[in-house]
């Protein structure tokens, strides 16, 4: 890890949530649903190259913000709904603890 905040916590949240989109998108693979699979890849190789705090704000709200209505539409079954909603929720706290302070936890 850098000596860098900013960079020390966006490595924190991407070991928080890459692990849980590649969870998503192994249980989108297994059921077939390459569309929504290759919607998560991109929200994870976004997250992987996520330089600054904006960078992360925008995939909360334009890529992560939209999905639980879109799941709904597209038929997740309840496991990838699970997986989704772990995803999500991990999301909406790293979100709360950047707005809070700063800084990810």
């Amino acid at each position: 890890m850098s000596d860098n905040p900013l960079s020390a916590a966006l490595e924190s949240v991407r070991s928080q949530l890459i692990p849980l989109t590649d969870a998503l998108i192994a249980q989108l693979e297994a059921e077939a649903d390459p569309q929504s699979a290759e919607w998560f890849v991109h929200v994870r190789y976004n997250l992987e190259r996520a330089q600054s705090e904006e960078d992360l704000i925008m995939i909360f709200i334009e890529q992560l913000g939209p999905t639980a209505p879109l799941a709904n539409l597209a038929g997740f079954t309840p496991i990838a709904r699970l997986r989704l909603d772990q995803l999500l929720a991990k999301a909406q706290e790293v979100a709360f603890a950047f707005s809070a302070d700063g800084e990810a936890h």
